[in-house]
C-alpha cells in the first residue's frame, strides 16, 4: 500500500520508521486507520522495538480484536517470506511463534488481566467475577427493589419527604440507571427554595376566568383545538380540585406547559382566537415556565439524595459477591496505578508499548491508564502532567467520526490527549488517502463536508480533512450519487414514507442482482472471487434510528432478497418472546390472576375475552392449580382444562427440573421457534428465540440458576434489547446488511442506502459532564416517562446554560454521524429524499450538495416510478362469505393438503405387538438409554456418573436408577459394535429425516410426509452401518425372535430412506437391544 504515491505517504512512513515517538494518528473514513496500526505492530517486531509479549493493542470491540489478531498473523507471515536479513527474520518468526502472549484485546479485558495479576493491591478478591451488561443489568433491578422495599421498611418518612414535593420513589428507576453510568463522576446538586405560588395562582385564576368567556359554548364541528382543549382541562380541574393547594396548581401548570396551537375558524371569532392565544403564550412565558423551573430545581437536590444511597447500596452488593461491571474494570485499574508507583513500573516493564484503535470512541478513563502505562514519572498521581516514554504509545481514531457520546465517549478527552501528546514531543499524523470508494464518492463528500465541517477543530467538532480517494470510477459501472426522491403522500406520515421507500429500494436492489448493473471492482475484491455482477452481500441500508426497520426487511424478503439485521430493536420488539414471557409469569405464580389471564387471551393460548368471562360466570377461578368447574359443560371447559393442564406441567418442570431445561421443555411444547419460523421474517423471529434460549444457558453457567431468576433475567434482555443478532443460517452470508447507523460504523458496502427520510428525532439534553476540572461534574435532568411522553421531575440550577452547551455537542455529533454515513460506499451512494417535507429527513443537511446527482433507476432501468400493480377489488359480499364459511367444515382451512406420519406408525400399524415384560419403567426409561448412548458416541464425559444423574433428572425418574443404567451403558460402551464405531471418523448420533411421499403407498390420499429419527449411523469402509436402539426387555430367545420380525420393517425403512436421500450405501443394518447387550442385523 506504501508503494504507491499518496498525499500523505510521509505520514505513512512515520508510523513504520519513526518508533522512538510517541503518535497519534487521525485516520480518515477508508484510509486504513486498522492497517496503520498493524504496520506499526509488525515494524516494532522487525526493528526490534518490542517483542510480542511485551505489546498491548487495545481495540473498541471483541470482534474487532479478533480481527487485528489475523490481519496482524497475515501481515507478520508475508514481512516474514520477503524479509532478507536474518535477525529480522529470526524476529518475526519468533513473534508468529509467540503471538498468543501478545495482548490483543478490548480495554475491559486488558483492565481485568491487570487487575487479577495485581488483586491485593487493587484491594479486590482474586476470584473476582466480571458482571457483562445483562447481569449488572440485573443486579441494578434486584437492588432498586431491594431498595425501596428497605426504605418502606424502615425510613417510611423518607417517602413521605418525596411525596412533599409530588415525587412518587418508583418514577426514580431512570435517575437511578442514569447515575449507574457515571460512577466516576460527582453529581451535582444544590439546595434550592421553593416557589412562591401566589402571584402565579393569581394570575391563572385572572386568565381563566377571563378564557371562561371567550371560549366557545359548545365544541367546534372538527373538534377542540389545542388551546381549547387545555383551557378547558385547566377550568374542569378548578371546578373539581380548586387551585389553593400548592402540589394541585403545580401539576397543572405542568399540564399546561405546552405550546396552545390555535385554528381560528374553531373561536367564536378570529379575534377571540388571537386575544387567548396572546394571552396563554404571555402567561406560559412569564409565570409557568420560571415557576416550574424554580419547582424542579427544588426538587432535584432531594430526588438526587434519596437516589445516591440505593447506589450505594447497588455497589455494597458487587462487593460483598465479588463482582465487578465495564466501569468497574477500568475505575479500579486507573486507582491501582495512580496510587501504587510500584504496581505501574511493573505494568510498564511488563507492557512497553501501548497500541489504542478507534480512540475517539474511548471511555474517558481509558486516557488515563493509557498514560499511567506510558508516563516516565510513576509517582506522579495527574495523569494530565505525565509524559509518555519515547515510542511507547500509539493511537488510532478520527474525531470526524466520534459518535458515541450516549455511551460515555467523550471529544473533550480525545482533543485532550491530542493536546498532551503535542506539547510533550510526540507527533499528530493526518491519513487522508482513502483506498474504499471510487472518485465520484470523494467529489461529492469532499465539497459537502468541507461547507459542514470547520477549517479548524475546536471544543465540539473536529476539523475537516479531505477525503483522497484513489479508487477510479469503472467505465460502463455503476458508480456515484443518487437520490431516491419519494412523492408526496397525504399527510406525510413516517410509516407511508417508510413503506414506499423500502419498497422502492427492495425493487432497485433485485433488479440490480438480476443484471441491472455493473459494479467495478478493487484489487482484493477481484482476489477474493467477486464479479462485475452484483450479489445480496454487495448492498447495505443504513437508518439513522432502529424503528421501521422491519419494513425494510419485510420489502427485501418480499423481493426474494436475503438479509440480515444489526442494531434493530426486532429483539425487544418480539411478538413470540412477549407472549413466551407471558406465559413463563403465569407458571411462577400460579395465585396470580392478572397474568394468567394474560397468558391465556395471549396468542399461544388464544382465548376470547367472552370465554374468560364465561368461565368466571361458571364459577371458575384463574388459578391453573385448581379444577375447571365440574359443571362448566359449555364447550369452553375442554379447552380450560387442556390449557391448566398444559400450565401445570410447565410449573412441575419449572420446579423439578434445572432451569434451562424447563425453559427450553416450556419452549418447545409451545412450538413458538417452527411459528415463529413459519411467519413473516421467520429467520429473524425464530432467530430471537433461539438466541434467547442459549443467552439464559450462558447465564445459567454463571450461576443464574432458579427458575424465577432467568425469567427476570429474560425480562431484561426483552426491555434493554441486543447489540448483535444471531443469524439462524449462516450459511446465507451473502446477504443485503441492513442496520442502523451506529452499527454501521467501520463497515463498508459497493452499493449504501441512505434510507428512510421521513423521520429526524430531536430531543432536548438530558446531562451534561463537564471534565474540565481534576474531577468530572456531573449535571443531570431528572425524568419520568408516561404514556410516550416525558415530564420532568427535576433539574440542576443553572440548567439553561449546560444544555445550551450540550445542545452544540449533540448537534456536532449528529454532523459527525452523517459523516460515517455518508463515507460507507465504495462505488454507489444512494440517498433517500422527501421534497415534501425536507427539514424531517436526518440526511436533510446534504440535500444543498445533489446538483450532480441524478434520479435513482427504477426496476425497469427508467423513470418516472412506475404505478403500483393492480389488485382485485374487494366487496362487502366477499367479506360476508368468507367469514360464514370460514370455520365451517367444508372451508378449506379444515382439510389437511397433505398428511404427516412417523415411520413408526407405519410400519407397525398392522402388526401385532409381541408380548412385552412389564418392568414399571415406563417410555422415559427408553429416553434415557437413548440420551446418555447419544453423548457418549459424541464423546464419552469426564464424569458419567453426573451426565446420568442430570437426565435421569430432566426425565423425572428416581436417582436410584443410576447404577442401573451405568451398567447397562458400561456393558454396550465395551461391546465389539460400540468399538467398530468409534473407529469411524463419520458417525452421526440422533439423525432425524423427513421426505416427502406419494400417500397411496401407505393407504393415506396425497401427498405424505414420513419422518424418523436414526439412533446411529457410521460409516465403515464403503458404507454405512445403521443402528437402531431397543430397551425392550428379553427373556428368551423366542421373545428375542418376535422383537426382531417386529422392528426389521422400521429398519428396513430407515434403510431404504438413507439411501434414497443419496447420502450412500448401507452395508448393514440391525438392532442393539441393550437389555441383552446384544447386536442383530436384519
Amino acid at each position: 500500500m506504501t508503494d504507491a504515491v499518496f498525499k500523505d505517504n510521509e505520514a505513512r512512513r512515520a508510523i513504520v520508521d519513526d518508533l522512538d515517538s510517541c503518535i497519534m494518528v487521525e485516520a480518515g473514513a477508508g484510509s486504513g486507520k486498522t492497517y496503520s496500526l498493524v504496520q506499526r505492530m509488525v515494524a516494532l517486531v522487525r526493528e526490534n522495538s518490542c517483542t510480542v509479549d511485551r505489546m498491548a493493542a487495545v481495540t473498541f470491540t471483541r470482534k474487532a480484536a479478533a480481527e487485528l489478531k489475523g490481519r496482524f498473523q497475515v501481515e507478520l507471515e508475508k514481512t516474514l517470506a520477503r524479509e532478507a536479513d536474518a535477525d529480522k527474520k529470526e524476529r518475526l518468526d519468533r513473534a508468529l511463534s509467540d503471538l498468543d502472549r501478545c495482548f490483543l484485546g478490548t480495554i475491559h479485558s486488558f483492565c481485568a488481566l491487570l487487575l487479577r495479576e495485581r488483586p491485593i493491591e487493587a484491594g479486590l478478591d482474586p476470584d473476582f467475577e466480571e458482571l457483562d451488561d445483562l447481569e449488572d443489568a440485573l443486579l441494578q433491578e434486584r437492588v432498586w427493589d431491594d431498595y425501596l422495599n428497605g426504605v418502606r421498611a424502615t425510613a417510611p418518612h423518607l417517602l413521605g419527604d418525596l411525596t412533599k414535593i409530588d415525587i412518587d420513589a418508583r418514577d426514580l428507576k431512570d435517575c437511578y440507571r442514569n447515575l449507574m453510568a457515571y460512577p466516576d463522576v460527582e453529581i451535582a446538586r444544590e439546595d434550592a427554595p421553593a416557589p412562591d405560588p401566589a402571584p402565579v395562582r393569581t394570575r391563572l385564576k385572572e386568565l381563566l376566568d377571563w378564557a371562561e368567556k371567550v371560549l366557545p359554548d359548545s365544541e367546534p364541528e372538527k373538534g377542540l383545538d389545542t388551546l381549547q382543549q387545555m383551557l378547558r382541562m385547566a377550568l374542569r380541574r378548578r371546578r373539581f380540585l380548586g387551585l389553593d393547594n400548592d402540589i394541585t396548581l403545580l401539576r397543572l401548570l405542568t399540564a399546561l406547559d405546552k405550546k396552545g396551537d390555535v385554528v381560528l375558524k374553531r373561536w367564536n371569532s378570529g379575534d377571540d382566537a388571537k386575544a387567548a392565544r396572546d394571552a396563554f403564550a404571555d402567561f406560559r412565558e412569564h409565570h409557568i415556565i420560571p415557576v416550574l423551573r424554580t419547582w424542579r430545581e427544588h426538587r432535584h437536590a432531594r430526588i438526587i439524595n434519596f437516589v445516591l444511597p440505593a447506589i450505594d447500596l447497588y455497589n455494597q452488593r458487587k462487593r460483598e459477591c465479588s463482582k465487578l461491571n465495564f466501569q468497574d474494570l477500568l475505575m479500579n485499574t486507573a486507582a491501582l496505578l495512580q496510587d501504587n508507583p510500584e504496581v505501574r513500573q511493573y505494568f510498564q516493564k511488563r507492557y512497553s508499548h501501548l497500541l489504542v484503535d478507534e480512540f475517539q470512541d474511548t471511555d474517558p478513563i481509558q486516557a488515563e491508564i493509557m498514560f499511567y502505562l506510558t508516563g516516565r514519572n510513576v509517582n506522579e498521581k495527574n495523569w494530565r502532567k505525565l509524559v509518555p516514554g519515547p515510542g511507547s504509545l500509539f493511537v488510532v481514531g478520527d474525531p470526524k467520526q466520534a459518535i458515541y457520546r450516549f455511551r460515555r465517549a467523550d471529544i473533550d478527552t480525545y482533543n485532550e490527549v491530542k493536546r498532551l501528546l503535542a506539547t510533550s514531543g510526540g507527533t499528530v499524523l493526518h491519513l487522508t488517502t482513502n483506498f474504499r470508494s471510487v472518485q465520484a464518492i470523494g467529489e461529492f463528500v469532499n465539497p459537502a463536508f468541507q461547507s459542514l465541517f470547520p477549517e479548524e477543530a475546536d471544543d465540539f467538532q473536529a476539523a475537516f480533512a479531505s477525503l483522497d480517494t484513489v479508487r477510479t470510477n469503472g467505465d460502463g459501472k455503476c458508480y456515484g450519487v443518487r437520490i431516491n426522491n419519494i412523492p408526496k403522500l397525504n399527510g406525510n406520515k413516517q410509516l407511508g414514507i417508510v413503506q414506499v421507500d423500502a419498497v422502492r429500494i427492495a425493487r432497485w436492489i433485485r433488479w440490480a442482482i438480476d443484471g441491472g448493473i455493473l459494479l467495478s471492482r478493487s484489487r482484493d475484491e477481484l482476489e477474493a472471487g467477486l464479479t462485475e455482477k452484483p450479489a445480496p452481500g454487495d448492498f447495505m441500508i443504513i437508518l439513522r434510528y432502529k424503528t421501521y426497520m422491519d419494513e425494510y426487511a419485510r420489502a427485501l424478503e418480499k423481493h426474494g432478497i436475503p438479509f440480515q439485521i444489526a442494531g434493530g430493536n426486532g429483539f425487544s420488539q418480539s411478538v413470540e418472546m412477549a407472549e413466551v414471557l407471558k406465559v413463563l409469569k403465569a407458571v411462577i405464580d400460579p395465585d396470580n390472576p392478572v397474568q394468567l389471564a394474560a397468558a391465556l387471551r395471549g396468542g399461544l393460548f388464544g382465548l376470547s375475552d367472552n370465554q374468560l368471562w364465561r368461565f368466571k360466570q361458571a364459577g371458575g377461578r384463574f388459578n391453573f392449580m385448581t379444577e375447571v368447574p365440574t359443571g362448566y359443560v359449555d364447550k369452553d371447559g375442554g379447552i380450560f382444562t387442556w390449557a391448566f393442564g398444559q400450565l401445570r406441567i410447565f410449573r412441575k418442570w419449572a420446579q423439578r427440573l434445572p432451569a434451562g431445561a424447563a425453559l427450553e421443555n416450556i419452549m418447545r411444547e409451545l412450538g413458538i421457534v417452527p411459528y415463529a419460523l413459519a411467519g413473516e421474517q421467520g429467520k429473524s423471529r425464530s432467530g430471537h428465540l433461539m438466541q434467547s434460549l442459549e443467552l439464559l444457558a450462558a447465564a445459567e453457567r454463571r450461576g443464574i440458576t432458579t427458575f424465577t431468576s432467568l425469567v427476570e433475567y429474560l425480562e431484561i434482555l426483552m426491555e434493554r434489547g441486543l447489540e448483535e443478532e444471531i443469524n439462524i443460517a449462516p450459511w446465507e452470508g451473502d446477504a443485503v446488511r441492513l442496520m442502523n447507523l451506529h452499527k454501521a460504523k467501520g463497515l463498508e458496502a459497493p452499493v449504501v442506502f441512505l434510507a428512510n427520510p421521513g423521520k429526524k428525532v430531536d430531543k432536548p439534553p438530558k446531562m451534561h459532564i463537564d471534565r474540565g476540572g481534576d474531577t468530572p461534574r456531573g449535571y443531570f435532568v431528572i425524568e419520568k416517562e408516561k404514556n410516550y411522553r416525558s415530564e420532568i421531575l427535576g433539574q440542576p440550577t443553572g440548567w439553561d446554560g449546560f444544555a445550551e452547551k450540550e445542545q452544540k455537542y449533540l448537534d456536532a455529533e449528529e454532523l459527525r454521524l452523517l459523516y460515517v454515513a455518508a463515507t460507507r460506499a465504495k462505488n454507489l451512494l444512494v440517498v433517500s429524499t422527501y421534497s415534501s417535507k425536507p427539514e424531517n429527513s436526518p440526511w436533510r443537511k446534504l440535500n444543498g450538495f445533489f446538483e450532480s446527482a441524478t434520479e435513482l433507476e427504477d426496476s425497469k432501468g427508467h423513470l418516472p416510478w412506475g404505478e403500483p400493480e393492480p389488485c382485485d377489488e374487494l366487496t362487502v359480499e366477499d367479506l360476508v362469505g368468507a367469514r360464514e364459511g370460514f370455520l365451517g367444515p367444508h372451508s378449506p382451512i379444515n382439510k389437511p393438503s397433505y398428511h404427516v406420519a412417523a415411520v413408526t406408525e407405519l410400519v407397525k400399524g398392522g402388526s401385532a405387538r409381541p408380548v412385552r415384560v412389564s418392568t414399571g419403567r415406563g417410555l422415559s426409561w427408553g429416553r434415557v438409554i437413548h440420551r446418555v448412548l447419544e453423548v457418549c458416541a459424541k464423546k464419552t464425559p469426564d464424569n458419567l456418573g453426573l451426565l446420568v444423574e442430570n437426565i435421569i433428572a430432566e426425565e423425572g425418574r428416581a436417582q436410584e436408577e443410576k447404577d442401573q443404567i451405568l451398567a447397562l451403558v458400561g456393558k454396550i460402551l465395551q461391546s465389539p459394535l460400540w468399538r467398530r464405531m468409534l473407529k469411524s471418523k463419520n458417525r452421526f448420533m440422533e439423525v432425524p429425516f423427513s421426505a416427502s411421499v406419494d400417500g397411496k403407498e401407505y393407504g393415506l390420499e396425497g401427498e405424505t410426509v414420513i419422518s424418523g429419527t436414526i439412533d446411529l449411523v457410521f460409516q465403515e469402509g464403503d458404507g454405512w452401518v445403521l443402528v437402531d436402539y431397543k430397551t425392550d426387555t428379553v427373556e428368551n430367545d423366542e421373545m428375542l425372535a418376535d422383537l426382531v420380525d417386529y422392528y426389521t420393517p422400521q429398519v428396513q425403512m430407515y434403510k431404504k430412506y438413507w439411501e434414497d436421500l443419496a447420502i450412500g450405501t448401507v452395508k448393514e443394518a440391525g438392532l442393539y437391544f441393550t437389555h441383552v447387550n446384544r447386536w442383530v442385523v436384519v
